[in-house]
Order: structure tokens, then C-alpha cells, then sequence
């Protein structure tokens, strides 16, 4: 399976047009061309999801249906998936992953949790990944469990573009 962790795009900060709840944070404006720049990207280079996970929280939600609404052909539709919430184990992620039975999937989430499940994917609890806003990495697994997985490229939305 080809894993694609994608870290949520720019969203603003708590307290910003009275937005008090982390949970309930909205994209910024660069964040919403962060997204624009990942859909038509992973268009451009002929990337195909079978789906695309997000956590819960609106500025993960957001950055999903952003990077859909720019990728005219064959987009998934967004499924919200509880496992990519803050603080997520990696072992109920992972079968949730194998149970959807697709060959590649997006997953939007938050940091630390993206590197720490990609540092238990690749099966190193010391690897210290730090995924830009909107960075892309992607991972590719025989089966979706510790120390399968191998990490093929990590980059920033503005390389997508």
C-alpha cells in the first residue's frame, strides 16, 4: 500500500476571529493555497489516491476537501477516520488502513503524530521527521504494520507545486 501522510495546511491561531477551540480552527489564506498547490501538484505528477483519510478536526477536514477540489479527475471522496486524531495509536490507525483494502491512500493529520506514526511505520521509534504545514510523505508498505513500511520521498507543498 502507498501511504501519503500529509500534514493539515497554515490554519489560524486560537483566538483569531473568536475561534477559541483547537478543534475548530480554520484554514488561512495560505493555507487554502497550500491545498490548491497539493491538488493540481499531485494531479500534475499523476498521483491516484483510492482514499483519503481525515482526522476530525476542521483545519484536517479542510485541507482534504481543498486538495480534492483541485484535482479534476478521479479524486476519492473524504472520509473522516477518528485514528488520525491528536494523539493516535498506531496499531488501531493501522488496521484501520488494512481494512479499507485500497493500494493507496491519503491520510491528513496533525504533527507529532504523523512522524511518530511514520517512525513506526519504517520501524524506528528514534526517527525524527518534521513535516512542514502541508508536507507530503510518502510511505510504502507490503502490509500496514511496525517496521514495513519504507519511506520513498518527503517534501513541502511548495515542491508539489
Amino acid at each position: 500500500m502507498d501511504l501519503y501522510l500529509i500534514r493539515h495546511a497554515e490554519a489560524k491561531a486560537l483566538g483569531e476571529n473568536d475561534v477559541m477551540n483547537d478543534e475548530d480552527r480554520p484554514l488561512t489564506e495560505e493555507g487554502e493555497a497550500q491545498t490548491r498547490r497539493l491538488g493540481t501538484g499531485f494531479h500534475a505528477r499523476g498521483l491516484r489516491l483510492d482514499a483519503l483519510l481525515s482526522s476530525p478536526l476542521l483545519r484536517a477536514k479542510l485541507t482534504a476537501e481543498g486538495i480534492l477540489k483541485h484535482w479534476p479527475e478521479l479524486a476519492p471522496q473524504v472520509q473522516v477516520c477518528d485514528e488520525l486524531a491528536p494523539n493516535l495509536k498506531a496499531k488501531k490507525l493501522a488496521k484501520c488502513l488494512r481494512a479499507l483494502g485500497a493500494s493507496s491512500a491519503g491520510l491528513v493529520g496533525h504533527m507529532p503524530d504523523l512522524a511518530e506514526f511514520l517512525g513506526w511505520l519504517i520501524g524506528s521509534r528514534k526517527v525524527c521527521v518534521d513535516l512542514a504545514k502541508a508536507g507530503v510523505a510518502k510511505v510504502t508498505c507490503e502490509s500496514v504494520r511496525k517496521g514495513e513500511g519504507i519511506l520513498e520521498w518527503l517534501v513541502t507543498p511548495d515542491w508539489v507545486a
